[in-house]
């Protein structure tokens, strides 16, 4: 299963029993909104320097990335060091490199020529049942899949089984190729979400096949890569980012340039319902009727809660909305200091409060959230509530 949401169909179905006995007595507190751990900035809350104090195990560039492992470790895609790094559970020190050969001191975009352990701008991640790693090589126009444990892929996604060539759409637009990818999510059975931007969809490939059987914003086509095809609809995409899953089978994506978030039940790829856009899935406009509990700018990540609560990047507005279950209506923000009406890049100055442009989010078995802060280059942990 993928990480994003941390809890398991099983433990949504404890709950949802739990709650019909009235053994749990409220809902589930949220997280805090107010950072206690940051990475990449040497433990400080005020500082956003890129690469501070040098490329090493302790610094970050430009993180697009977050999710975790299962013994409560974390990865961040380190995007403009070309690089992802592991941090064991409750260390704000890495102590895995992937695409630098081992070295935590290099940021060389395919550091020995483009192979199974380069990396060229990478950005969101997942991790499967087995302890497997995806990421989204964006520059390299690939996904790349790396077992437990091993900084060498085995299993490259668009470049036709090869893993020495990075070709924007090789062989042609079709189920095999992609275009600066930067969305993944794994479902229950192992496939593979893509949000592949630049080709305007998102591929679902089943488990163990590097050729997609379902496109989600091409009318069905693997052949086409139009930016709203047909115009804006309940089927149309225009620079899909980051996916996450609900425990149906459905699936979220952040439309980024339609600043908008689409849910797509289980199997289906016609939307259902939208956020952002005040109810209408033919419209695209940037904070539709203000910056507001209801509206969107650059959105480009959405993660299911275990209640199936939202959260989602709102990148353009610099900050994280929450949306109860069912609601197209945030009840909670993060970065604007519990406004819903200011969009400003690190309102009040750089803190525990503030976010520049956040990204991928992933929760962990606590109910804590991580968020990558990329124009702040670090990544911040928000504790559950007490």
């Amino acid at each position: 299963m993928n990480y994003q949401g941390r809890v398991t169909t099983m433990n949504r179905l404890l709950l949802v029993f739990l709650l019909w006995l009235g053994l749990i007595s409220q809902a589930m507190s949220l997280p805090s909104t107010t950072a206690t751990v940051v990475y990449g900035q040497l433990g400080s809350f005020t500082s956003n320097t890129s690469n501070n104090e040098g490329i090493s195990a302790n610094c970050i560039s430009g993180p697009y990335g977050v999710t975790g492992d299962s013994t409560g470790g974390i990865y961040v895609a380190d995007a403009f060091n070309s690089r992802v790094l592991h941090y064991p559970a409750g260390s704000t020190t890495a102590d895995r490199v992937y695409g630098q050969g081992g070295s935590f001191t290099t940021g060389t975009a395919n550091n020995g020529g483009i192979s199974a352990n380069s990396l060229s701008n990478p950005r969101m991640l997942a991790t499967d049942s087995d302890g497997g790693l995806y990421v989204a090589d964006g520059s390299n126009h690939r996904v790349l899949h790396y077992p437990a444990g091993s900084t060498t892929a085995d299993r490259v996604y668009g470049q036709g089984g090869s893993f020495t060539t990075n070709t924007a759409n090789n062989g042609g637009i079709s189920a095999n190729s992609l275009f600066f990818p930067i969305g993944v999510a794994v479902d229950s059975a192992g496939g593979l979400y893509v949000g592949d931007s630049a080709n305007k969809r998102v591929l679902h490939y089943p488990d163990g096949s590097t050729t997609a059987d379902r496109v989600y914003g091409q009318g069905g086509s693997f052949t086409t890569n139009t930016s709203n095809k047909g115009g804006i609809s309940a089927n149309s995409l225009y620079f899909p980012y980051g996916i996450d899953l609900d425990s149906a089978g459905g699936i979220y994506v952040g439309d980024y340039y339609n600043n908008r978030v689409l849910h797509y039940p289980a199997g289906s790829t016609t939307a259902d319902r939208v956020y952002g856009q005040g109810g209408s899935f033919t419209s695209n406009t940037d904070n539709n009727g203000g910056v507001s509990a209801n509206s969107l700018s650059l959105s480009s990540f959405a993660l299911v809660d275990s209640t199936g609560g939202l959260y989602v990047a709102d990148t353009g507005n610099n900050r994280i909305l929450h949306y109860p279950a069912g609601s197209t209506t945030a009840d909670r923000v993060y970065g604007q200091g519990g406004s819903f009406t200011t969009a400003t890049s690190n309102n009040g100055g750089i803190s525990t409060n503030s976010m520049n442009g956040p990204r991928q989010m992933v929760l962990d078995s606590d109910g804590g959230l991580y968020a990558s802060d990329i124009s702040n280059n670090r990544a911040l942990y928000y504790p559950p509530d007490p």
